[in-house]
């Protein structure tokens, strides 16, 4: 069939005003969002926190870093991974504007709430607390006197404080390093959040798990207080994920054989209808 040349010109026309109105809407939804670099996500990560968040072929990976990656495409946001270990000072550098979030296994805590703003949760988690078998240590009872390792600035060192005064504790940059210590014999003991714990058993199969203690919070993502628009772009994505299965098949990833954790159930409701509370994900 032929077609007139008014029509052609017809047909073109409608093209550029359809393809001009979905580059202003995905520029609109863009410019909406409050960040550091206009049209960007700066993102710090702890470079070693398997499986939360970690480097691998060079480029940032991980449980926390993939939501937040399928979050920016979902607002057309690029997306910047800066690594950055020092657990301590990932808030302040959130709160000055260095970066527009931390990707990472922080928890949402009332004193971190009083310096910056966070998402909804994405993961609750446990305390392991890690020795060596050949120790005959069996719990915080045996570790009296003695030294554990700890993430300074982590809710880790923030318990041991308040439950276990009479056991010293030694400060590291990141809990891998924490866990080198134990296996160089520098500290007894090693308190890390339950995200590393499977693949530290793993390369170390003389260490063993001695107690373990709920997490009382989530891990969340720390905006800058007052952005508004970023803490509700994430908390609205994270409904997304949840809804459509995608929360799901990330968490299956790099929790393989784990439940999803109960209290996720209670913040957002429907996510049995992605898996029944208590059944594993499959093994990979």
């Amino acid at each position: 069939m032929r077609h007139s040349k008014s029509f052609r010109h017809w047909l073109g026309a409608c093209a550029l005003t359809l393809s001009a109105a979905f580059a202003g809407s995905a520029a609109a939804q863009n410019a909406a969002v409050e960040t550091v670099v206009p049209g960007q996500l700066t993102v710090l990560f702890n470079p070693a926190s398997p499986p939360t968040s970690f480097i691998k072929d060079g480029k940032a990976t991980g449980m926390a870093v993939e939501i937040v990656e399928e979050i920016a495409r979902r607002h057309n946001l690029k997306v910047e991974f800066k690594a950055h270990a020092d657990l301590a000072g990932a808030l302040p550098a959130v709160s000055n504007r260095q970066y527009d979030l931390a990707a990472m296994g922080l928890m949402r805590t009332p004193e971190r709430e009083a310096v910056v703003d966070f998402s909804g949760s994405w993961y609750y988690g446990w305390f392991p607390l890690i020795v060596d078998k050949s120790a005959g240590l069996n719990g915080y009872k045996d570790l009296s006197g003695k030294t554990v390792g700890i993430n300074k600035g982590s809710i880790q060192e923030r318990y041991m404080l308040d439950n276990h005064p009479n056991i010293q504790l030694m400060a590291f940059p990141n809990d891998t390093a924490a866990v080198a210590a134990l296996n160089a014999g520098k500290v007894d003991g090693v308190l890390t959040g339950s995200a590393l714990l499977g693949e530290t058993l793993k390369r170390f199969p003389h260490l063993a798990v001695a107690a373990r203690t709920p997490t009382p919070y989530p891990n969340a993502f720390p905006v800058r207080k007052g952005n508004d628009s970023l803490r509700k772009a994430l908390d609205d994505g994270l409904r997304e994920l949840v809804k459509d299965g995608t929360y799901v098949k990330i968490f299956d990833k790099w929790h393989a054989g784990d439940a999803l954790p109960d209290p996720m159930y209670k913040d957002y409701p429907g996510l049995e209808a992605q898996r029944a509370p208590g059944v594993a994900s499959p093994r990979s």
